[in-house]
């Protein structure tokens, strides 16, 4: 026996040392640098397939669009290593971006960015007593003040958007100082290396670790656990609103909505950076790096023409990838769990008897493990490639990635003298006249006049129910003096490349794009596409993008009216022509476009709260259903209506107005609730959506049996017309969808002729009812 222990000791130190030095080194090296693999593998790809992806400008585009999230990423990471969650973190950097912009003319920059740490700090202070003092779970509680801290930042901002007039500190927030590197990625990056020599060089970081994996034994070490907790929330709330009081601070605007899209993003790139769901592992490096993974896979897909639901599936894929190798990993380790063969003596002589045989397995095992790992890489750039090249096949069949062809108008060069000029376009003129939606209707439909009055010393000064307090957002645009506007190169628009920035995916926006590729196919103009799904920051990222591609024209739909101020002002400085179509932008912005063209939503809702008024008879009491806060319809269909009303219809009051976010559950509570709270008295219902909206609102009516209330609606989709054929909605405003994106389209060839177009231009209006709804059927949408 005595001679047979040093040769199982020896054996199974010979098995040790060819696992722990021949296999498991590269088996853990792997597993703790598969984030800077990915972030290489991304890197390389959209390197060799994603066009211009490698220029300057673009790298710079992305390092920006990473430093939104990642003062976010830094606290969501620590809170997650103390083994809880803070899906707070995106309304505090709307927060902190609210603070930063609405007191900076009374408070200065440093005083309102103090008071925007302050605010986030005082959130994460709540979340943090609720959980470790509490003992309420993380989750419920931050889910909580999420949904409490929008509402306060609805109230503080009256559902609109703070913006300042200066500039300056803004543009320097985005200029570069070094190659690639503006001070906002400066400072973001500087709190990631300065959080994560915290986390692994200090007693505070390690014990943080030590909480967040085993709280009992942090508790017996002595460790405060409580004061840990509340510490990384803290940290969580003060780093997601200084974030925002940057982002903001760099476009010198703040939505209601801005740091909503942060979220998935932050939780998505803290969980491939290898944080640990359960605590007690982590990095702020590793984090950040998966959100530059993350923000170079979506700008090169976008530099291939994907769009956002694209940029999600892949996403969604590499994410699952990471989290099933956490899963197999997992599996391993409880399989081999309690396998110290050396530390038993009765093990290592079973060992050293059957050394051959452990020594065969381990090496399975390891060669396993190793596999699942090259697979889980080769899935990851698996994902991505199958769905690049996807994505390029659908793209290129609908003419969004390849260029279009030119219509039947086209010519096969383009003419020399300024006499053919003008024939091809009178001939494409007519051509383009004879076009139609899908309703039957022109898609080129004539401009509409308008007549301005001349504005009051202070609108702002007049009560909200009087039409011209809201003069600035409804005559938008009038009268500015634009500033550095390009010169039309006045030969004709052949060939000519134009990218349409899209706001939002909607079947709205889809008929619109069907009437643009109408008219680009007459005129021979390649259009590409790039939708920002309601996102300021991806919006700021795409034009970007769009000066690094350098297109003849851009063609944009605003995200939000006040912050695409300083996207038409980089666009402008450019050197690249910009027309603004659907939301109508603030005044300053049309300094820097060449034409805006939309519907004129003010004039459509007073003539609809006309319609209303005659079938009420011009009395009773109604209710209003408000679009989304933060948008311009969110003013435009409910001030428009209640001044109009005050004044031909003086007997009939608001009850109540309240948005529902066009949700259609929502808005079938919020609808019964009225009914259930007024009674008979609540006569009519005036909605901002005529789909989903109205569903909700006729949906409650119905299990009220209140059919005798009046409704009417904004817009001319499918539901909102059959709505109208059965009576169940009494009106609804006409707004053509194909010709709100064709007569951009006509503007933008019209300017490539060298013709003169007009600032602004509306498109005209009708109202529907169950008189005329034939004539605009089938709907566009």
């Amino acid at each position: 026996m005595n001679r047979e222990a040093p040769q199982a000791s020896e054996a199974a130190a010979g098995a040790g040392a060819h696992s722990g030095f021949s296999v498991r080194p590269w088996r853990r090296i792997a597993r703790e640098n598969r984030t800077y693999a990915l972030a290489l593998l991304v890197f390389v790809f959209m390197a060799a397939v994603a066009p211009r992806f490698l220029t300057a400008a673009n790298l710079t585009s992305i390092l920006r669009g990473m430093s939104l999230s990642l003062p976010a990423a830094i606290g969501f990471t620590l809170v997650m290593i103390s083994g809880k969650l803070d899906l707070s973190i995106g309304v505090n950097l709307t927060l902190g971006g609210m603070m930063a912009i609405g007191l900076q003319p009374s408070l200065g920059w440093a005083g309102s960015v103090a008071v925007a740490a302050g605010a986030g700090t005082l959130v994460g202070l709540a979340n943090g007593v609720l959980v470790a003092k509490a003992k309420v779970d993380s989750f419920i509680v931050t889910l909580g003040t999420m949904i409490v801290v929008q509402g306060l930042v609805y109230m503080y901002s009256a559902g609109g958007t703070l913006s300042v007039l200066d500039f300056r500190l803004g543009q320097w927030m985005e200029t570069p100082l070094l190659p690639m590197l503006a001070p906002r990625v400066i400072v973001a990056v500087s709190l990631a290396v300065l959080f994560e020599v915290l986390l692994q060089r200090t007693t505070v970081g390690r014990g943080l670790f030590l909480v967040g994996a085993n709280p009992a034994t942090a508790w017996a070490s002595g460790l405060p656990i409580d004061r840990y907790v509340v510490g990384a929330f803290m940290v969580s709330g003060v780093l997601a609103a200084f974030g925002g009081a940057l982002f903001a601070i760099g476009i010198s605007t703040a939505t209601p909505t801005m740091g909503n899209p942060s979220l998935m993003e932050v939780v998505a790139a803290v969980i491939i950076g290898g944080t640990s769901m359960a605590g007690g592992r982590g990095s702020v490096v590793k984090s950040m790096v998966a959100l530059l993974a993350l923000t170079m896979l979506y700008n090169g897909l976008e530099c291939m023409g994907c769009g956002w639901e694209i940029r999600r599936i892949t996403s969604g894929l590499v994410l699952a990838s990471v989290v099933l190798y956490d899963g197999a990993v997992n599996v391993r380790r409880r399989r081999l769990r309690g396998r110290r063969h050396e530390l038993m003596a009765e093990a290592q002589r079973l060992l050293a008897s059957n050394a051959n045989d452990a020594n065969q397995e381990e090496d399975n095992i390891m060669t396993k493990n190793e596999n699942t790992l090259a697979l889980v890489v080769v899935g990851v750039v698996g994902c991505v490639a199958v769905v690049a090249v996807f994505a390029m096949f659908l793209l290129s069949r609908q003419g969004t990635f390849m260029p279009a062809a030119a219509g039947p108008g086209a010519a096969s060069a383009r003419p020399a003298t300024r006499e053919e000029l003008e024939a091809q376009w009178a001939a494409r003129e007519r051509e383009v006249a004879a076009l139609t939606s899908e309703d039957g209707q022109p898609l080129i439909l004539p401009m509409v006049e308008r007549n301005v009055p001349p504005r009051p010393e202070d609108p702002r000064a007049l009560p909200k129910e009087h039409p011209l307090h809201w003069y600035d957002m409804e005559y938008s645009g009038w009268g500015v003096e634009k500033t550095n506007i390009p010169q039309s190169p006045a030969d004709g628009p052949d060939g000519k490349r134009v990218t349409y920035l899209k706001a939002v995916d909607h079947p709205y926006q889809t008929a619109m794009m069907t009437g643009m590729e109408k008219v680009a196919k007459v005129y021979g103009i390649q259009v590409s596409y790039k939708t920002a799904n309601n996102d300021l920051n991806l919006q700021a990222q795409q034009v970007d993008q769009a000066i690094n591609e350098r297109p003849d024209l851009v063609i944009i739909s605003p995200v939000d009216a006040q912050a695409c101020t300083p996207l038409f002002r980089k666009l402008n400085a450019a050197g690249i022509p910009v027309i603004a179509i659907n939301l109508l932008p603030a005044s300053e912005a049309h300094r820097y476009l060449l034409a805006w063209t939309g519907p004129d939503d003010w004039r459509q809702f007073r003539m609809l709260a006309e319609e209303f008024a005659r079938r009420m008879d011009y009395e009773g009491n109604y209710c209003i259903v408000q679009h989304r806060p933060g948008s311009s319809p969110f003013f435009s269909r409910t001030w428009s209506v209640v001044s109009q009303l005050k004044e031909i219809a003086p007997k009939m009051k608001c009850l109540a107005m309240q948005t529902t976010d066009l949700e259609s559950e929502r808005s079938k509570d919020v609808v019964a609730g009225w009914i259930t709270r007024f009674g008979d008295d609540l006569k009519g219902i005036v909605s901002a959506d005529d789909s989903g909206t109205q569903v909700g609102i006729n949906e409650a009516v119905k299990n009220a049996n209140r059919e005798d209330i009046i409704r009417v609606a904004a817009g001319n989709s499918k539901v909102g017309m059959d709505f109208v054929r059965e009576g169940r909605l009494h009106a609804i405003t006409y707004q053509s969808a194909e010709a709100d994106g064709a007569v951009p389209m006509k503007l933008a060839a019209d300017w490539f002729y060298g013709r003169p177009i007009p600032p602004i231009r509306y498109l005209p209006i009708a109202i529907i009812t169950q008189d005329n709804v034939e004539e605009y059927m089938p709907a566009q949408w």
